[in-house]
C-alpha cells in the first residue's frame, strides 16, 4: 500500500508560483478564457533544463509539461496524481484538476480565502474531500462544484480518514473524532494521550488506525469509537502509518519501525535505528521500504522483519517499481534506480528544480515531477 503522504522535498525553498491567477469568488471555477490564458503563459514560460537521455537510459521518456494554477507568490503545497487526473492544491487555497493525458487544466478554483491553511485532499470515488483546519469540503472532482461545505466545530491538525460517510479527524488536544458528514455533526470522540499529528490510516471497511506523538497507538471503530488493539511505544510519527490489512507498519521518531498486528495489537517485529525515522516509508508485495540512518534505504520482509538487501548510499523513499525489478526511488534531489533483488544501483536522474515526484501506481506507473516553481511534467514508462 503506497503512503499519500505529502513527499515533498524538505527544506526545499518556496515553490514560487510564476503564474498569478484572479479567481473571483470563493467557490468560482476556472473559465475556458482562463484556461487558454493558463495554457499560454505556460508555453511562454521558459523550458526545463530535462535531461532526457538519462530518462531514457532509466526507461522514462516525457510527455508534457504543465502548470496548475496559483495565486500570486503563492507555493505549491500538495500533488496527488491518479489514472486519470493530477491534483493540485497551492498555499493561496487554490485546487486545481490537471488531465493526465495532456496537462492542460480541467477546472480550477479557489475554495476559501487565500490565507486558509489546507491539508493534502483525499478522494473517495469521484469526491473529493479538502479539508482546512475548521472546515471540511466536499467538492465534485468532474466540474469543480462544491457539493458540501462542514464547520467542524474545532480545529484539527490532521487530513481526514474517510469511512463511508464518517470523516475522522485527529487534533492537537489528542481528539480523535468522526464526524457524520451526511447528517453535519460530531458522531463521537475518543481521547489520546497527546497530540495527534499523523492522518489517521483506514484498516478496512470498519476500523481506523491513529497515533499521538506520545506513541499511543488505537484501533477505533468508525461508527461507535469502540476500542480495538491497543499499542505502546515510546514515540509518535511524522509520517503515515501503512497497512496490508494483517499488519500496521509505523516509523517512529523512538528510532524504530515496528509492525503490530491489527487485531489484538501484538508486536510481531521491530526494527531499530540510531535516529529517530522521518523518511515515509512504503509498503508493496510483501515488503516494506524504510529509509535508516544506519542502513540507508532497507527493503524488509513485511511478515517478519528481515532485511533483505539495504543500499547505504541511497536515502529516499521508491516511488515506484518498473518491470517488476527496477525500483525508482526519489532522495529529494534525484531519482535512482536500483535492483529490487539486490539493492545495486542501476541508473540516476539528477533533479536539482524537482521538489517531489508522485506516481499514478506503484507498478509500472507514471512519473509525475513537481518543480520548485509549481510546474509538473509527466514521464512514461517506456
Amino acid at each position: 500500500m503506497e503512503s499519500g503522504q505529502s513527499l515533498f522535498r524538505s527544506g526545499a525553498a518556496a515553490l514560487v508560483g510564476v503564474l498569478a491567477l484572479s479567481l473571483s469568488g470563493c467557490s468560482s471555477t476556472q473559465t475556458v478564457d482562463e484556461q487558454e490564458s493558463v495554457q499560454s503563459t505556460i508555453a511562454a514560460a521558459p523550458s526545463w533544463s530535462i535531461n532526457h537521455e538519462a530518462f531514457r537510459e532509466m526507461g522514462y521518456r516525457w510527455d508534457w509539461s504543465g502548470f496548475p494554477p496559483l495565486q500570486k507568490n503563492a507555493e505549491l503545497t500538495h500533488a496527488k496524481a491518479f489514472h486519470d487526473v493530477v491534483i493540485t492544491l497551492g498555499s493561496g487555497a487554490t485546487l486545481s484538476v490537471m488531465d493526465t493525458q495532456t496537462g492542460k487544466i480541467k477546472w480550477s478554483k479557489q475554495v476559501d480565502r487565500p490565507v486558509t491553511r489546507f491539508f493534502e485532499p483525499v478522494r473517495f470515488g469521484e469526491t473529493l474531500y479538502v479539508a482546512s483546519e475548521t472546515n471540511l469540503y466536499e467538492i465534485n472532482l468532474k466540474n469543480g462544484n462544491t457539493l458540501d461545505e462542514d464547520r467542524l466545530g474545532t480545529i484539527v491538525t490532521t487530513p481526514p480518514a474517510i469511512l463511508g460517510n464518517i470523516a475522522i479527524f485527529g487534533t492537537s488536544m489528542g481528539e480523535l473524532f468522526g464526524f457524520q458528514m451526511d447528517q453535519d455533526f460530531k458522531l463521537w470522540s475518543y481521547k489520546f494521550d497527546g497530540p495527534i499529528n499523523t492522518r489517521p490510516v483506514e484498516l478496512d471497511d470498519e476500523y481506523v488506525a491513529a497515533i499521538s506523538d506520545g506513541g499511543d497507538i488505537r484501533t477505533i471503530r468508525a461508527k461507535s469509537a469502540e476500542s480495538g488493539a491497543v499499542m505502546r511505544i515510546a514515540g509518535g510519527s511524522v509520517t503515515d502509518m501503512l497497512t496490508d490489512g494483517i499488519a500496521l507498519y509505523v516509523a517512529s521518531t523512538d528510532q524504530s519501525a515496528y509492525s503490530f498486528s491489527i487485531e489484538d495489537g501484538f508486536r510481531f517485529w521491530r526494527q531499530r535505528s540510531s535516529a529517530p525515522l522521518r523518511i515515509q516509508p512504503v509498503l508493496h508485495d510483501g515488503v516494506f521500504y524504510v529509509t535508516m540512518d544506519d542502513t540507508g534505504l532497507a527493503a524488509m520482509d513485511a511478515e517478519t522483519g528481515k532485511v533483505l538487501w539495504n543500499n547505504k548510499e541511497v536515502m529516499g523513499w521508491p516511488v515506484g517499481l518498473r518491470k517488476g525489478n527496477e525500483l525508482i526511488v526519489w532522495t529529494g534531489y534525484e531519482l535512482v534506480s536500483l535492483d529490487n533483488d539486490r539493492g545495486d544501483i542501476l541508473s540516476r536522474v539528477s533533479l536539482p528544480y524537482a521538489s517531489g515526484v508522485r506516481t499514478d501506481m506503484f507498478e509500472n506507473g507514471n512519473l509525475y515531477v513537481v518543480a520548485d516553481d509549481g510546474r509538473i511534467a509527466k514521464f512514461s514508462p517506456r
